[in-house]
């Protein structure tokens, strides 16, 4: 394994920890754990107040939906940059119109 693979593998390694979804879907997912929580004990009256809607609940269905989202995206999209370091070794078909 030559030096330049090497640094390659340290930073896709790097770039897959501190890739940016990771960390917005980290926190929104948190968040929205939190919020849910919070909104199974609110009070009627704090309900009250916000127009009789339990929107610490919402948003936190909210959050959390979106935070999967975002853990999604990430899982089923590896870091392109990655693909792009490993192209296929496809050859080129020529395109049928005799050119």
């Amino acid at each position: 394994m030559s030096d330049q693979e090497t640094s390659e593998g340290v930073k896709s390694a790097a770039s897959k920890l501190f890739d940016i979804r990771l960390l917005i879907g980290g926190l929104f997912t948190f968040y929205g754990v939190v919020l849910i929580i919070y909104g199974f004990v609110t009070t009627p009256a704090e309900i009250a107040k916000a127009a009789g809607i339990n929107i610490n609940l919402w948003l936190g269905i909210g959050m959390l939906v979106l935070g999967l989202l975002f853990l999604l995206w990430r899982r089923l999209n590896p870091d392109a940059s990655h693909a792009e370091a490993n192209p296929t070794d496809d050859v080129s078909r020529p395109s049928g119109r005799g050119h």
